[in-house]
């Protein structure tokens, strides 16, 4: 017995260096780990770092239109996105934006007595013009950034990818995906436990972002960008 589980042990262990000699990104199996009002959270691990990747998957009533303008007003992410108390458009030296692709700063808020923090990354907005599906894919830039919060620590990994998929005309799934490493001396357990929530309260708060007039009288999608063809959720360093 003790044989067989050190073999196993050792090939757990030359798996991982096989991955990391290779820059392969390998990750674990989805875990259901929370749920809200027919909105379901997951979790796994992966390769990129010892924080879990965050999954949810739930049903908003309102077009893809709706929701697509929702995301584009990037100013109103602290009102529905989990623990985000600041988030802008940003402009970076030597990186320009364009209608479908910004550059944006979130900052999330962290419990007493751990600093905030806060990500930049570059957002780029994607349609398929077949199924009417939107997406959103986002990832972490490492261009300065002069107008760096004071309080708060800033992410070295973040990486997102939102698609909502129409449900009929007021109808749309949202999949909602993130995988961040807030980085400090953070145990991992309290990070992991921290963001089981993090997917399903964010869909939850697009639910009621929707109903607002500012947003439910959206027509037809603004985005142009063709999506690329490639399934991001299967691994977010793509």
């Amino acid at each position: 017995m003790k044989m067989r589980h050190c073999v196993a042990v050792f090939l757990a262990a030359s798996l991982v260096f096989a991955a990391a000699a290779t820059g392969e990104v390998r990750v674990g199996e989805w875990k259901e780990v929370s749920g809200r009002d027919g909105i379901v959270g997951y979790t796994r691990m992966t390769s990129l770092t010892s924080i879990e990747e965050v999954k949810a998957v739930g049903v908003v009533e309102a077009p893809v239109a709706v929701i697509e303008a929702v995301i584009r007003d990037v100013e109103a992410q602290p009102q529905y996105m989990f623990r985000c108390t600041e988030a802008a458009k940003v402009n970076l030296a030597g990186l320009t934006a364009t209608d479908d692709m910004k550059y944006v700063y979130n900052r999330t808020s962290m419990p007493w007595p751990v600093d905030d923090r806060y990500g930049v990354a570059k957002s780029e907005l994607m349609v398929d013009s077949k199924t009417g599906t939107f997406y959103v894919r986002a990832r972490e830039v490492t261009a300065e950034f002069p107008q760096a919060p004071s309080g708060a620590v800033r992410m070295p990994l973040t990486r997102l990818i939102i698609i909502v998929t129409p449900l009929g005309e007021s109808k749309s799934q949202v999949h909602y995906q993130v995988l961040a490493d807030p980085a400090g001396n953070l145990p991992t357990f309290v990070v992991n436990l921290f963001s089981k929530s993090l997917g399903v309260e964010t869909i939850a708060g697009l639910r009621e972002m929707a109903k607002k007039e500012k947003y439910r009288n959206a027509k037809a999608l603004l985005t142009t960008t063709p999506w690329t063809g490639i399934d991001y959720t299967r691994y977010l360093d793509q």
